[in-house]
């Protein structure tokens, strides 16, 4: 069970993070220069989605981007491969405790 709780867990912390990210992208559209014209009229599905594939480091979309807003989806890009990564180990972990003491059982 800590198993399954575990990975639900992790599972929403990373969407609330992707839809986080999303609000964030959103809000640095709105500065001058950071994203370009054809990048501020992006729906919040469009966000989510070039949000979500940015984080889980596939890094490539049909959206567009322009200005200096490619380097912050680069750096969470770099941040969401950190996370998952992370993420895994911790799985990994709670796997093999329970596998251990279950064993030992």
């Amino acid at each position: 069970m800590a198993i399954q709780s575990t990975f639900i867990g992790l599972l929403l912390l990373h969407i609330a993070e992707i839809l986080g990210l999303a609000a964030a992208n959103r809000w640095l559209l709105g500065w001058d220069g950071l994203g370009g014209p054809a990048s501020a009229t992006l729906s919040w599905a469009d966000l989510i989605y070039l949000t979500g594939v940015n984080f889980t480091t596939l890094g490539f979309t049909q959206i567009k981007l322009a200005g200096d807003i490619r380097f912050v989806t680069m750096l969470q890009s770099l941040g969401g491969f950190m996370i998952l990564t992370w993420s895994a180990t911790y799985l990994f972990t709670v796997y093999q405790r329970n596998w251990r003491r279950a064993e030992n059982e």
